[in-house]
């Protein structure tokens, strides 16, 4: 490997005819990219994945001509390629995002000369591809955010985010009440029939106990 200057910044230049290529896992969907929170440790989104093998100084331009053999919607002439790097955040021990660049497939990008070293891609890294035709794709909501804003809309009192009015709402509390008095009167019943036969056995025991001291009392009567 060398490096040259191009632009007064240091450029990697790989022999390849001597280099071994890495295998390069890219994750890509129309329209916008994966969530962060759709990759962890024990599930990537592989339904939606492209392999490669490749070097550091591949460039995203010949990244994206590579996806394009493979993906047809990203041949169409009005296709744009947003990347992003995936990397594992070592302080909080999960996976995060950075902004590389995007390619166009008519038009020239300030982007197109990105290679993977000046992104700091380490082996094992991943690449989150959006392929759009229209204006850049919006980030998804991550399910948190998703979650926190149906319960503001349902404490809001409006409705929920299934389209279930209110109504229905108070028809399954009442229902979660009736069964809960139903769960408490099988438990009442339960513990008095307990203590009915605790009672019983109390009483037959004392029974007993009377019965043996008359038994006894008899016995020293006749001595």
């Amino acid at each position: 490997m060398t490096e040259t200057n191009s632009g007064g910044k240091q450029k990697l230049v790989v022999d390849r005819e001597k280099t071994v290529p890495f295998l390069l896992r890219m994750f890509y969907r129309l329209n916008h990219h994966h969530r962060v929170d759709d990759f962890t440790p024990d599930h990537l989104p592989t339904e939606d994945e492209v392999q490669i093998y490749t070097w550091k100084d591949a460039t995203l331009k010949e990244i994206s001509n590579l996806i394009k053999e493979v993906v047809p919607d990203a041949n169409r002439p009005n296709a744009k390629l947003s990347f992003k790097l995936v990397y594992i955040d070592n302080l909080r021990g999960k996976y995060a995002f950075k902004e590389l660049g995007t390619i166009h497939n008519v038009t020239s990008s300030e982007h197109d000369e990105i290679n993977l070293d000046d992104a700091r891609f380490v082996i094992g890294d991943f690449l989150d591809v959006a392929i759009y035709f229209g204006p850049p794709p919006r980030p998804i909501e991550r399910r948190s955010s998703v979650l926190r804003d149906r319960n503001r809309e349902r404490d809001r009192g409006g409705r929920n985010y299934r389209g279930i009015g209110n109504d229905r709402d108070r028809d399954r509390d009442r229902e979660r009440d009736r069964e809960r008095d139903r769960e408490r009167d099988r438990g009442d019943r339960d513990r008095d029939r307990d203590r009915d036969r605790d009672r019983n056995g109390m009483r037959i025991e004392r029974d007993r106990r009377d019965e043996r001291r008359d038994n006894r009392n008899f016995r020293d009567r006749r001595r």
